[in-house]
């Protein structure tokens, strides 16, 4: 069991920049020849950054897994029992990763062989003229529509520009085809801009919008790129609001308190285990469950209780560091909760440091239904401290995940080396791998962790 430190949180936080930084890199220079080390760099500075937080939780800088008890000064900073916002800040990544994926993409696809072409042979933009349209289809879809249109331009000549294709100074406007998109079908004679190499006309013309095109000499990313980021954007920023709003400093006993009667059980940790959660009904709802989830044994003067946790926590090395830890176990049943119902819980213990999760009802005598609360909760609770693990590793949980999110590492590592430039089949392996690692990942954790509580089960 190991509580957070100084050092693992800016190992997250350098991680984190990293990220951010390599979005950055793209939307000031989304073309750029390969192989991309502004890109490199912010990738080696994540694979640092994880790496020592990997080190830090898997306990490997010799730190120790016991934490010791340390309360919070008076009017110190309140630390929230971490693992409730994992839903949340799982969400934040998953809808964050396809906001640097989806720029790397556009990237990769822009960064063709005809714009490196036209790039390598003195590049212009400028408007040409529509000679003729062969054909032009609307394409219509949810939340978008556009005329994508076969042309032929004419390009512009000026003093000094040679015909590419003879080798003689150009004489007239030359002929080249295209395609384009457009809100409305174009005409012969309208004007639009195109990128297109004087030099070398052989390497065609690219008809978009100059902020577009703009983007292809390695400007910034174009409105349609930042009109997308914005619209998903808005995802990971509701997940954001919801891992970090002002409640996570919320006390430790809010939301256990509710309607219901307070009950309170003097208990004693004694083991780890693994139990069933069913959801108390919320406005109406059905009642969720079962939820396979970890728990930690309580023995009062009677019987013994479970406190169900968070699955992301391991319960045997929690247990371990709690074993024969006093204290009182607080929950607030309705008259109306059934006996499989389990209701928040807050485990307080005598060193200053809490515990939260749930507990099943049950029936009494074989669950102690403890003592009604008469007084008000001690004072020193508002200076109680969490009780760690901030981090814990889990070898036989967390493995196969780990091999999902390094194989979408590497894959992302690859694109911005070159890997797949002129090969369309492993430029779309690459973008497989990295898009469905972590969700790949994340699906073998929790398959994995399901299988691990089964085995607590079965040795209880």
């Amino acid at each position: 069991m190991k509580e957070r430190d100084t050092g693992t949180a800016l190992a997250a936080a350098v991680a984190w920049g990293g990220a951010v930084a390599f979005l950055i890199c793209l939307l000031l220079r989304k073309v750029a020849p390969y192989p991309r080390w502004d890109l490199l760099g912010c990738l080696a500075v994540c694979a640092a950054a994880m790496l020592a937080w990997w080190r830090s939780a898997s306990g490997r800088t010799g730190s120790g897994w016991k934490a010791s008890a340390r309360p919070v000064p008076e009017g110190g900073r309140r630390i929230r029992w971490w693992p409730e916002r994992r839903v949340p800040l799982i969400l934040l990544v998953l809808t964050a990763w396809p906001l640097p994926l989806f720029l790397l993409f556009s990237s990769v696809a822009d960064g063709s062989p005809q714009v490196a072409a036209i790039r390598a042979h003195s590049p212009r933009l400028s408007d040409v003229t529509i000679v003729q349209v062969h054909h032009s289809y609307l394409k219509k879809g949810k939340g978008y529509s556009y005329y994508e249109s076969a042309v032929t331009v004419t390009i512009p000549v000026r003093d000094g520009d040679g015909d590419a294709a003879t080798g003689r100074p150009g004489k007239g406007a030359p002929r080249l085809k295209s395609t384009m998109r457009s809100p409305q079908p174009p005409h012969p004679g309208d004007s639009f801009p195109g990128l297109y190499a004087p030099s070398d006309l052989t390497a065609g013309v690219i008809l978009d919008t100059r902020a577009q095109l703009r983007s292809l000499l390695g400007g910034r990313a174009g409105p349609q790129d930042l009109v997308m980021l914005g619209v998903w954007g808005i995802f990971p920023l509701a997940c954001a609001g919801t891992a970090f709003r002002r409640r996570a400093a919320a006390l430790p006993w809010d939301g256990v308190f509710s309607d219901g009667e307070p009950r309170m059980l003097r208990v004693r940790v004694v083991a780890a285990g693994a139990g069933d959660r069913f959801g108390r009904p919320i406005s109406g709802s059905k009642s969720y469950g079962p939820l396979l989830s970890p728990a930690l044994r309580l023995i009062s003067s009677s019987e013994s209780r479970d406190l169900l946790l968070e699955r992301c926590l391991d319960p045997i090395p929690l247990a371990e560091a709690l074993m024969g830890a006093e204290g009182r176990l607080y929950w607030a049943p309705k008259p109306e909760d059934r006996p499989e119902y389990s209701v928040p819980a807050l485990l307080v213990l005598d060193d200053g440091r809490y515990i939260r999760g749930t507990t099943t009802i049950g029936t009494p005598p074989h669950a102690p239904a403890g003592e009604p609360v008469t007084e008000p909760l001690p004072e020193n609770l508002q200076a109680i401290r969490p009780v760690g693990p901030y981090l814990l590793w889990q070898p036989q949980v967390h493995r196969p995940g780990l091999v999902c999110f390094t194989a979408a590492f590497l894959a992302v590592t690859l694109l911005v080396s070159g890997a797949g430039y002129g090969n369309g089949s492993l430029r779309l392996a690459c973008f497989l791998v990295a898009g469905a690692g972590p969700i790949v990942g994340l699906a073998l954790i929790n398959r994995w962790r399901t299988h691990y509580l089964r085995q607590l089960v079965r040795q209880a």
